[in-house]
């Protein structure tokens, strides 16, 4: 029995290329063609292009399991959007490019989880400013390490060189040439590979809580 064409499957559709070759790959022609039906038959449940890349967005941020009920701490709500955040790099490279905008269209799973966080922020008494705050640097802090640490496959096999190799090569000729001037960022450059991880992204974001924590004092709830 053919299966009925819904938007999550369209979105999946995408998402299977996206994965494989980059989000510069993806087409409502191209994921037509991988469901095996017409490009129009698409359009009854995505509008065009973008539509479809909002549609790819909320099928992967939809799959979080973000804390409830109202024992459910700010820290904990926040931090959970923030690893979900990376997984969900880390396994999608391309989402940071489609993140990385002033103008990026917002899926509702997305809407959801900042609700639940802004909601969490102002329970434990924040106003909105700071809420705002907390946000915009989780945010910044989870995409912006993302991709520094993060590389698209399709970058390795154009290059034909793995990131880490990549890295030790750039670290060993810099040491090479400017170790006895630059000592310390030529080792951080030479030990960046060993670093750049989610252990690493872990350790800042933690960092960053406690400095809301401790920027807020008495006034913060839990």
């Amino acid at each position: 029995m053919k299966k009925s064409l819904t938007r999550d499957r369209i979105a999946q559709a995408g998402i299977a290329i996206a994965d494989a070759e980059g989000i510069g790959a993806v087409s409502m022609r191209r994921v037509a063609a991988a469901l095996a039906v017409s490009t129009m038959a698409s359009y009854r449940h995505v509008k065009d292009r973008d539509d479809l890349v909002v549609a790819m967005v909320d099928a992967i941020t939809g799959q979080t399991q973000m804390p409830t009920g109202p024992e459910a701490t700010w820290r904990e709500m926040t931090r959970t959007m923030a690893l979900a955040d990376w997984h969900a790099f880390a396994q999608h490279p391309w989402l940071i490019e489609v993140w990385s905008t002033t103008r990026r269209r917002m899926d509702m799973a997305s809407l959801d989880q900042l609700e639940l966080v802004l909601e969490s922020l102002e329970r434990a008494g924040m106003d909105r400013t700071a809420g705002s705050t907390v946000i915009f640097g989780v945010a910044g802090l989870t995409l912006g390490m993302a991709a520094l640490m993060i590389e698209d496959p399709a970058i390795e096999v154009a290059s034909g060189m793995e990131l880490g190799e990549w890295r030790r090569q750039v670290g060993s000729d810099l040491g090479d040439r400017l170790r006895e001037t630059h000592g310390r960022a030529t080792r951080f450059m030479s030990d960046l590979h060993e670093h750049a991880g989610y252990a690493t992204f872990v350790e800042v974001l933690e960092s960053f809580l406690d400095g809301v924590a401790a920027r807020h004092g008495a006034a913060l709830k839990a």
